[in-house]
Protein backbone atom coordinates (compact mmCIF):
# COMPACT_ATOMS: atom_id res chain seq x y z
CA UNK A 1 0.00 0.00 0.00
CA UNK A 2 1.21 3.51 -0.81
CA UNK A 3 2.30 5.69 2.11
CA UNK A 4 1.08 9.32 2.05
CA UNK A 5 3.91 11.71 1.23
CA UNK A 6 4.90 14.22 3.87
CA UNK A 7 4.92 17.73 2.44
CA UNK A 8 5.47 20.76 4.64
CA UNK A 9 3.42 20.75 7.83
CA UNK A 10 0.61 18.51 6.57
CA UNK A 11 0.42 15.38 4.45
CA UNK A 12 -0.70 15.17 0.87
CA UNK A 13 -4.09 13.53 0.46
CA UNK A 14 -3.67 10.68 -2.03
CA UNK A 15 -6.60 10.25 -4.42
CA UNK A 16 -5.40 6.79 -5.42
CA UNK A 17 -5.25 5.75 -1.78
CA UNK A 18 -8.79 7.04 -1.25
CA UNK A 19 -9.97 4.92 -4.20
CA UNK A 20 -8.15 1.92 -2.72
CA UNK A 21 -9.98 2.42 0.59
CA UNK A 22 -13.39 2.46 -1.08
CA UNK A 23 -12.48 -0.49 -3.32
CA UNK A 24 -11.29 -2.55 -0.37
CA UNK A 25 -14.40 -1.81 1.67
CA UNK A 26 -16.80 -2.55 -1.17
CA UNK A 27 -14.97 -5.76 -2.08
CA UNK A 28 -15.09 -6.94 1.53
CA UNK A 29 -18.81 -6.12 1.79
CA UNK A 30 -19.43 -7.93 -1.51
CA UNK A 31 -17.58 -11.05 -0.29
CA UNK A 32 -18.90 -11.07 3.28
CA UNK A 33 -22.52 -10.45 2.29
CA UNK A 34 -22.34 -12.74 -0.79
CA UNK A 35 -23.47 -9.95 -3.11
CA UNK A 36 -23.01 -9.58 -6.85
CA UNK A 37 -21.92 -6.41 -8.63
CA UNK A 38 -25.57 -6.08 -9.62
CA UNK A 39 -26.66 -6.26 -5.97
CA UNK A 40 -24.14 -3.58 -5.00
CA UNK A 41 -25.21 -1.48 -7.97
CA UNK A 42 -28.86 -1.67 -6.94
CA UNK A 43 -27.98 -0.31 -3.50
CA UNK A 44 -25.64 2.37 -4.84
CA UNK A 45 -27.90 3.35 -7.74
CA UNK A 46 -25.25 2.43 -10.32
CA UNK A 47 -24.81 -0.15 -13.06
CA UNK A 48 -23.14 -3.49 -12.54
CA UNK A 49 -20.18 -2.36 -14.67
CA UNK A 50 -19.71 0.85 -12.70
CA UNK A 51 -19.88 -0.99 -9.39
CA UNK A 52 -17.21 -3.42 -10.61
CA UNK A 53 -14.99 -0.40 -11.38
CA UNK A 54 -15.51 0.91 -7.84
CA UNK A 55 -14.49 -2.49 -6.44
CA UNK A 56 -11.38 -2.47 -8.63
CA UNK A 57 -10.48 1.05 -7.50
CA UNK A 58 -10.46 2.46 -11.03
CA UNK A 59 -13.44 4.81 -10.81
CA UNK A 60 -14.26 7.75 -8.57
CA UNK A 61 -17.57 7.85 -6.79
CA UNK A 62 -19.90 10.86 -6.65
CA UNK A 63 -21.22 12.19 -3.35
CA UNK A 64 -24.73 10.74 -3.79
CA UNK A 65 -23.38 7.25 -4.43
CA UNK A 66 -21.00 7.55 -1.48
CA UNK A 67 -23.87 8.68 0.75
CA UNK A 68 -25.97 5.68 -0.33
CA UNK A 69 -23.12 3.35 0.61
CA UNK A 70 -22.63 5.08 3.94
CA UNK A 71 -26.36 4.90 4.70
CA UNK A 72 -26.46 1.19 3.85
CA UNK A 73 -23.24 -0.09 5.45
CA UNK A 74 -22.04 2.66 7.79
CA UNK A 75 -18.47 2.30 8.98
CA UNK A 76 -18.05 -1.00 7.14
CA UNK A 77 -18.09 1.14 4.02
CA UNK A 78 -16.38 4.31 5.28
CA UNK A 79 -13.98 2.91 7.88
CA UNK A 80 -10.85 2.65 5.72
CA UNK A 81 -11.45 6.08 4.21
CA UNK A 82 -12.20 7.56 7.65
CA UNK A 83 -8.85 6.27 8.94
CA UNK A 84 -7.06 7.62 5.86
CA UNK A 85 -8.62 11.03 6.46
CA UNK A 86 -7.59 10.96 10.13
CA UNK A 87 -3.97 10.14 9.33
CA UNK A 88 -3.72 12.82 6.65
CA UNK A 89 -5.72 15.51 8.43
CA UNK A 90 -3.91 18.80 8.36
CA UNK A 91 -3.24 20.07 11.83
CA UNK A 92 -1.96 23.29 13.37
CA UNK A 93 -0.14 21.15 15.91
CA UNK A 94 3.31 20.07 14.75
CA UNK A 95 5.53 17.58 16.54
CA UNK A 96 7.35 20.53 18.15
CA UNK A 97 4.07 21.86 19.52
CA UNK A 98 3.28 18.39 20.85
CA UNK A 99 6.64 18.30 22.63
CA UNK A 100 5.89 21.69 24.22
CA UNK A 101 2.48 20.51 25.42
CA UNK A 102 4.00 17.45 27.09
CA UNK A 103 6.79 19.58 28.63
CA UNK A 104 4.21 21.98 30.09
CA UNK A 105 2.43 19.04 31.70
CA UNK A 106 5.72 17.78 33.11
CA UNK A 107 6.40 21.21 34.59
CA UNK A 108 2.91 21.33 36.09
CA UNK A 109 3.48 17.91 37.70
CA UNK A 110 6.91 18.96 39.01
CA UNK A 111 5.50 22.12 40.60
CA UNK A 112 2.54 20.25 42.07
CA UNK A 113 4.86 17.60 43.55
CA UNK A 114 7.05 20.13 45.37
CA UNK A 115 5.14 19.37 48.57
CA UNK A 116 5.28 15.61 47.89
CA UNK A 117 1.71 15.12 46.68
CA UNK A 118 -0.50 16.16 43.77
CA UNK A 119 -3.90 17.25 45.06
CA UNK A 120 -7.23 17.22 43.27
CA UNK A 121 -7.17 21.04 43.27
CA UNK A 122 -3.78 21.01 41.52
CA UNK A 123 -5.07 18.56 38.90
CA UNK A 124 -8.13 20.76 38.34
CA UNK A 125 -5.97 23.87 38.07
CA UNK A 126 -3.83 22.17 35.39
CA UNK A 127 -6.60 20.28 33.65
CA UNK A 128 -6.30 22.07 30.29
CA UNK A 129 -2.52 21.57 30.27
CA UNK A 130 -2.87 17.88 31.10
CA UNK A 131 -5.58 17.34 28.47
CA UNK A 132 -3.48 19.10 25.81
CA UNK A 133 -0.54 16.82 26.67
CA UNK A 134 -2.84 13.78 26.50
CA UNK A 135 -4.03 14.80 23.04
CA UNK A 136 -0.44 15.33 21.91
CA UNK A 137 0.57 11.89 23.17
CA UNK A 138 -2.47 10.29 21.53
CA UNK A 139 -1.54 11.98 18.24
CA UNK A 140 1.99 10.58 18.45
CA UNK A 141 0.73 7.08 19.31
CA UNK A 142 -1.61 7.22 16.31
CA UNK A 143 1.48 7.10 14.09
CA UNK A 144 1.88 3.47 15.17
CA UNK A 145 -1.47 2.42 13.68
CA UNK A 146 -1.23 0.61 10.36
CA UNK A 147 -2.36 2.61 7.33
CA UNK A 148 -5.81 1.86 5.96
Amino acid sequence: MIKPQVVGKGRTFSASLALECIARALSEIRDEDHLTYGDLGAILGKSEDQTAKYCAGIATMDAITFARGKREWGSRFTGYLDRLCETTRRSNSTDHHDQTKVARAMLAFAEALEDGEITVDEVLANRATLEAAGEAITKQLAKLRPAA
